[in-house]
């Protein structure tokens, strides 16, 4: 397939931001959305289970409870993405089910490598988008091996090993936007991992940009968050 549709779309398009967030506690999340609220509507957030990845996050259950009990609701404009780090995903989704009368949840992205059955998934949570995460070592050839391409509604690339943030940048990770637009995606792309003032140069350089961004410790770690936040205006 000819990949001309992307150019002629303007690989110039900005990319948007979507801050990461990943915390050992429930309220970590809770605070750092109410603290990067003033600047942002869209937020991914990070769950991990110990076993797939080497770290572990507060669980899903521990969110949901937190939130629901919490005295002072979240803003009812903000829009969620939940990025499952877990080996057992479908009970994941299951109570993903269930928080989305409580906030807005928009996609929710398992990773590649543990082969999901997508289109059986995607049919159970029909009001979810379900995306796919490549991690560093995966390889784009294997992804149109096992799927169609476009079947799979969005894509995120990871430029770091998986589980705690503030792990080394890996660049060639980035390599795998321009194999995946040659070969013929045409849905929406997410990079995750070491978004920073050191990476943001050379990911905006790329001939095909993701269309999300999703800087994690650059926002949440940060002492300085307005500069860090104008400088990552430049790029959108």
């Amino acid at each position: 397939m000819s990949y001309d549709w992307y150019t002629s779309r303007g690989n110039i398009k900005s990319m948007q931001i979507c801050p990461s967030i990943l915390e050992p506690k429930a309220e970590g999340y809770i605070s750092q959305i109410i603290r990067l609220s003033p600047y942002f509507k869209y937020f991914q957030l990070d769950f991990s289970d110990g076993i797939y990845v080497d770290n572990k996050t507060a669980s899903l259950d521990e969110f949901i409870n937190y939130l629901s009990n919490q005295v002072t609701k979240l803003p009812t404009n903000l829009i969620f993405d939940f990025h499952l780090m877990v080996k057992d995903y479908e009970k994941e989704i299951e109570k993903l089910e269930k928080l989305k009368n409580i906030i807005t949840i928009k996609n929710i992205f398992i990773h590649f490598d543990l082969y999901p059955n997508l289109s059986l998934i995607t049919s159970h949570y029909s009001l979810f988008n379900i995306g796919l995460v490549l991690n560093p070592q995966d390889h784009v050839s294997d992804l149109t091996g096992h799927y169609a391409l476009n079947d799979i509604p969005l894509i995120q690339i990871m430029s770091i090993v998986p589980g705690a943030q503030g792990k080394p940048f890996i660049p060639d990770a980035l390599n795998m936007f321009e194999q995946l637009r040659k070969s013929g995606y045409r849905n929406e792309l997410f990079l995750d991992g070491a978004v920073n003032e050191k990476t943001l140069p050379l990911i905006d350089s790329l001939k095909y940009k993701p269309d999300y961004i999703c800087p994690g410790s650059y926002l949440t770690k940060t002492n300085d968050l307005k500069n860090h936040v104008d400088y990552l205006l430049k790029f959108t």
